[in-house]
């Protein structure tokens, strides 16, 4: 078999539960043009040796869904991080983009940044500037006055009626957003706010879903409490950041819709907590009186098997772009999942909360090859996931 522009990927351990179409635990996988062809039973597929990789030892994925991150943020003191000019935070929101990448992150969501920056990285990257994850951005976050909301210069863009917020997801949509990002509730992070308290009424969260259904892009709602969750599921909004502190009509809601998905992010509290000196006395105090109340929240998604999606709010603690190993430890240590479900979360569920599984989230014929390779079995030992051996972004392997 010889074509132009075609890969092997020859005796590859596939999870079945993470590949369509295909039910052997070994295959080899034929990529032409970027996207997959065919998955053979393995070493059956006969090509040229330069169009050939061994996967011998090695576990096959798609590549990984960063569901929630900031490219704009690194972790650093906040207050010095506002002051660094546009032109360097955007060089810097690349090399994370990277970092990510590498990984094995190769798609990613960012849902918020300073001025619009990772709108103008974003649009880099789809016309091949540069090379980094496919990235699904929403630009400035929408969100009614609130305290705290000077403590990230430039990310929020303050709306305070149902019209102001119909006006403002216009703005993000001509900008190029692909998401609109609103505050339904306090935040932990942003000083003096209150992280469960509502803090926008009904009818202006009602007015910016019509407006961003009306232009086709998805809305994604910051909110830890139980009523704001509430309001979001009763809105259509489609993911729910957080959803930290849900009772059981929360978890009802979520069971019984089809159109809004929790979207997890257990890591930034463990963080806090296990690395609290040297974090602002706020990130602490509140991350500490949330976080039992967090962990049954989100095992009680996990009984009552509501679709989850997979995210680590990169970008909020310092070393975590690239690092989603301490998401996945977090949820199989102290959540209860299983190496297995972190996987699926990370993958199918996030391609199909997302609304891009015909494109990526499983291993299957005409999908595109965007595939992380992995020294082990990653669904056995979530470990594994920190031996990237290969990552293909529509088939091109990325430098390591």
């Amino acid at each position: 078999m010889r074509r132009k522009n075609m890969l092997v990927l020859r005796n590859a351990r596939l999870i079945q539960e993470l590949t369509e179409g295909y039910e052997d635990g070994q295959g080899d996988i034929v990529i032409e043009d970027g996207v997959i062809q065919e998955i053979r039973p393995a070493k059956t597929v006969t090509a040229p040796e330069e169009m050939t990789m061994d996967m011998t030892g090695k576990t096959v994925i798609p590549g990984l869904i960063e569901g929630h991150l900031h490219l704009d943020l690194c972790g650093m003191d906040t207050w010095e991080e506002n002051v660094q000019p546009d032109a360097y935070r955007t060089m810097r929101c690349l090399r994370l983009a990277q970092d990510n990448l590498r990984m094995g992150y190769t798609t990613v969501r960012d849902l918020g940044d300073r001025n619009n920056i990772v709108l103008s990285v974003t649009k880099g990257i789809r016309e091949g500037m540069a090379v980094g994850p496919d990235i699904l951005a929403s630009g400035m976050i929408l969100s009614p006055t609130e305290a705290g909301n000077d403590f990230f210069g430039g990310m929020y863009t303050e709306a305070d009626s149902p019209d102001e917020f119909t006006k403002a997801v216009r703005r993000q949509y001509q900008l190029g957003a692909d998401w609109i990002k609103i505050m339904g509730t306090g935040a932990i992070m942003n000083p003096g706010a209150v992280p469960g308290t509502p803090i926008l009424y009904e009818e202006e969260l009602q007015a910016a879903c019509r407006a961003a259904a009306y232009v086709g892009l998805p809305v994604a709602v910051h909110c830890h409490g139980e009523e704001g969750t509430k309001m979001c599921i009763r809105c259509g909004v489609r993911t729910v950041e957080h959803a930290s502190l849900l009772d059981d009509e929360c978890i009802r809601m979520f069971k019984d819709s089809e159109q809004t998905f929790p979207m997890l992010t257990l890591s930034p509290n463990v963080n806090f907590l296990e690395f609290s000196e040297g974090k602002p006395k706020h990130y602490v105090e509140k991350a500490r009186k949330m976080w039992e109340r967090q962990r049954e929240s989100w095992q009680a998604l996990r009984e009552a098997k509501v679709k989850i999606g997979w995210a680590t709010d990169a970008g909020v603690y310092e070393g975590s772009h690239g690092n989603g190993i301490y998401e996945f430890r977090a949820r199989v240590n102290m959540a209860g999942f299983t190496p297995l479900e972190c996987l699926i979360q990370a993958t199918k569920n996030n391609s199909e909360i997302l609304m891009i599984d015909d494109q990526v989230g499983t291993i299957a014929c005409g999908k595109r090859a965007n595939l992380v390779a992995l020294e082990g079995n990653p669904d056995e030992n979530i470990e594994v996931l920190n031996q990237v051996a290969l990552v293909l972004k529509a088939g091109q392997a990325v430098q390591r």
